[in-house]
C-alpha cells in the first residue's frame, strides 16, 4: 500500500485533475483538458466527417497536453542529473503558472473564441505536466489524470487478491471470516483499494469543480492552485519524485 504522504498527494492531485477537467469542459466549449481519451475520439469523428475546423479544435488540447508532459519529463531528467529531490514541487509551480492566467481572467471576456483557445491550451498543458510528474510511487503505477488506467490497474490487483483469497479457502487454512479479516493486511487488496480511491477522487474533484464553476466560473480554479500548494508542502517533506528520477536516470544511462 502507498505510504500515507504519497497516497494523500496522489489523491489530492486526482481531485485537482477532475476539478480542472470539469471547469474547462463546462466553460471552454465542452473540451476536456485533463482526459485526452474523449478528445482523441472526437478528433477521429471530426476527421471522418471532414469537419476540419472542429477537428483542429479537438486536436489542439491533445498537442498542448503532450507538450506539457514532454516539458515535465525533461524537468525530471534534469532533476535526475542534478539529484534534486523535490522535483515534483517544481512541476507543481509550473502547473500553477499555467492555471493562474485563466483563474484571474475577467469572466466576461472568457466567451471570446480566441481566448478560449488560449485557455484550453494552458489548462491542457498544465494537466500534461501534472500527469507526467508522478507516474510511479513505491513501484506502483499511478496516473492522476488517466483514471481509466487506474481502474484497470485496480482490477488487476483485485484479481490477485481474489486468487489469494481462493487459495486460502481451498487449502482450508482459514475460515471465510478469518480470510476476510486477513484481507485488510493483504498487499494486493490494499493496492487495489488505493488505486480505486484515485478514480473516486477524480470524480469527487469533477463534482466540486462543477458546483464551484456554477458560482464563480473560471475563478473556481483558485481551488486547484491552493491544492497544488499543499502538494508542494508535502513534497518538500516527503519527496514524491525520487522514483521518477531513478527511472529516468536508468533510461538515460
Amino acid at each position: 500500500m502507498l505510504d500515507k504522504a504519497a497516497h494523500f498527494s496522489v489523491v489530492l492531485l486526482a481531485v485537482i485533475a477532475g476539478f480542472v477537467d470539469a471547469v474547462g469542459f463546462i466553460t471552454l466549449g465542452r473540451i476536456y483538458t485533463a482526459n485526452m481519451s474523449g478528445n482523441s475520439v472526437a478528433v477521429g469523428i471530426e476527421l471522418a466527417s471532414r469537419h476540419w475546423p472542429e477537428m483542429l479544435r479537438r486536436l489542439w488540447p491533445v498537442l498542448a497536453y503532450l507538450s506539457g508532459a514532454l516539458f515535465c519529463r525533461l524537468l525530471i531528467e534534469i532533476g535526475a542529473r542534478y539529484k534534486f529531490r523535490a522535483i515534483v514541487s517544481i512541476t507543481a509551480f509550473c502547473e500553477m503558472g499555467l492555471l493562474l492566467p485563466v483563474c484571474i481572467e475577467n469572466p466576461l471576456r472568457a466567451d471570446s473564441s480566441h481566448l478560449q483557445i488560449v485557455y484550453v491550451g494552458l489548462l491542457a498543458s498544465a494537466m500534461g505536466i501534472q500527469n507526467a510528474a508522478v507516474t510511479k510511487v513505491q513501484s506502483v503505477p499511478v496516473h492522476t489524470g488517466f483514471v481509466t488506467g487506474m481502474l484497470l490497474n485496480s482490477v488487476e490487483e483485485f484479481t490477485k487478491y481474489l486468487t489469494w483469497l481462493f487459495e486460502r479457502m481451498r487449502s482450508k487454512r482459514d475460515s471465510l471470516s478469518e480470510a476476510v479479516r486477513r484481507s485488510l493486511g493483504q498487499k494486493s487488496f490494499q493496492i487495489a483499494i488505493s488505486l480505486a480511491s484515485v478514480w473516486v477522487s477524480y470524480v469527487a474533484g469533477a463534482c466540486c469543480g462543477t458546483l464551484t464553476e456554477f458560482a464563480i466560473h473560471l475563478r473556481a480554479l483558485v481551488a486547484p492552485l491552493l491544492g497544488l500548494l499543499i502538494v508542494v508542502a508535502v513534497d518538500l517533506r516527503h519527496p514524491l519524485g525520487t522514483q521518477e528520477e531513478e527511472s529516468q536516470a536508468k533510461i538515460s544511462s
